[in-house]
């Protein structure tokens, strides 16, 4: 009878894996833990976080008022011919002294766009490190993935390989007793070497991919794919245009061009600010010869030539800029969103039809293995319905692997994958 994967499978592969990989206690990932640990440990990620805590400061920045400015100055008389009467070269009598302290003004409302512009620009941080968590979470739900089609079809090569060598361990036994030739157990025998050498290289891709993995995770702890909690959790939308309008609501990289849109409407009202000339005002003190003077001033540029025309057209440009990025970028979410959409559907219905035919090649084997080992059959009929059953079972997981992949692509796309 076929083996089929069970306890007694997954034993003997979990002590494989132990044995070849770690021997350290291992941790096990199914795709939604992979999700959550990436949040939290991905190192990028991590450091991408600061972005925000870098622009916020510049709302600080924003938020300061000019300083006040000091002057001092002093004029001497330097002949002394000219020095008053019984004086010296250092008496106040022969000097003139000026003490300015001046304050610039921001008019217009200056100060008030400088922070509320800071304050966008943290808004499209915060836009574009949702996004780069969307993008990570791509690379991270691909990963675990890959790494899951490496358990399956390290499980497939290491189910052929139970079953040959039970096969191999029979077919000594009828050969001892004359029942089959040398050459129908040399052809056992050598497919069970086959597989044992497909065993090896398939378990080491698997161990590369759980490496990738963690990476991404952000662990070092030693980690294996658990395929017992759903990966379909997140429900997607029942059509495809709904899917689109979700997408085009939700999206973060739409978002951010939305805000870069507010956030250079801000900065045109900023530069026609700036436009305005900052006076500045202050107060004089003023001894000369002994006589103390104390007065005002108010200083102002004049705009004759510069009134910030070149950053007032540069803003105006940066709007119709970002908006026509908004058009852009809306017209590729949507075909990344119908793309997505009908490959997902498409692999579904592949999916479907290719688990019957999973079903069957179990039956098939089986029937034909059962059939040999009787007398009914030649060693070729086995062996090449044992070739068709290991097809079959990498073509179903491929199938299997193409529709969770196709499902990610809806959830990136449509920005569900956080949810």
């Amino acid at each position: 009878m076929l083996i089929r994967p069970g306890i007694v499978f997954k034993k003997a592969l979990f002590i494989l894996i132990v044995i070849v990989h770690t021997t350290n206690a291992q941790t096990h990932i199914s795709f939604q833990d992979a999700l959550v640990i990436a949040r939290k440990n991905n190192l990028f990620f991590l450091a991408q976080k600061y972005n925000t805590d870098l622009v916020k400061a510049d709302i600080i920045t924003a938020s300061l008022r000019p300083n006040p400015s000091l002057n001092l100055s002093a004029e001497q008389v330097i002949n002394s011919k000219c020095f008053e009467e019984n004086t010296g070269a250092f008496d106040p009598a022969n000097r003139q002294s000026n003490i300015q302290v001046g304050k610039i003004l921001q008019v217009a409302g200056q100060r008030k766009y400088k922070i509320h512009k800071a304050e966008k620009d943290v808004d499209i941080e915060s836009a574009n490190l949702s996004d780069y968590e969307r993008n990570m979470l791509f690379d991270v739900a691909n990963q675990w993935l890959d790494a899951w089609f490496a358990l399956e079809k390290l499980e497939i090569v290491q189910r052929a390989k139970i079953n040959s060598d039970t096969l191999l361990n029979v077919n000594q036994i009828r050969l001892r007793n004359q029942v089959i030739t040398t050459t129908e157990f040399l052809r056992t025998s050598i497919k069970a070497d086959q597989y044992q050498l497909m065993l090896r290289k398939s378990l080491q891709e698997y161990i590369s991919e759980l490496f990738s993995l963690k990476q991404l995770l952000g662990t070092s702890d030693s980690i294996v794919i658990s395929d017992t909690e759903p990966v379909f959790r997140t429900s997607l939308p029942s059509t495809l245009d709904s899917a689109i309008l979700y997408a085009l609501h939700n999206r973060t990289d739409l978002l951010i061009n939305l805000r870069a849109i507010e956030a250079a409407k801000v900065n045109l009202d900023l530069q026609k600010a700036i436009a305005f000339p900052q006076p500045e005002i202050g107060l004089n003190y003023n001894p000369q010869n002994k006589v103390p003077y104390l007065g005002a001033y108010l200083q102002f540029p004049v705009p004759v030539f510069d009134r910030n025309q070149g950053q007032v057209t540069r803003a105006k440009l940066q709007i119709t800029q970002s908006e026509s990025f908004l058009k852009a970028y809306q017209a590729r979410v949507q075909n990344e969103v119908r793309s997505a959409y009908m490959e997902y559907q498409t692999n579904a219905a592949t999916f479907q039809k290719y688990h019957l035919i999973y079903m069957q090649s179990e039956t098939v084997l089986n029937t034909v293995r059962l059939s040999y080992l009787k007398g009914g059959t030649t060693i070729l009929d086995y062996l090449e319905a044992e070739r068709d059953w290991f097809e079959m079972q990498n073509q179903y997981y491929q199938a299997l692997y193409d529709f969770r992949q196709s499902y990610i692509k809806v959830l990136i796309a449509c920005n569900l994958i956080s949810l």
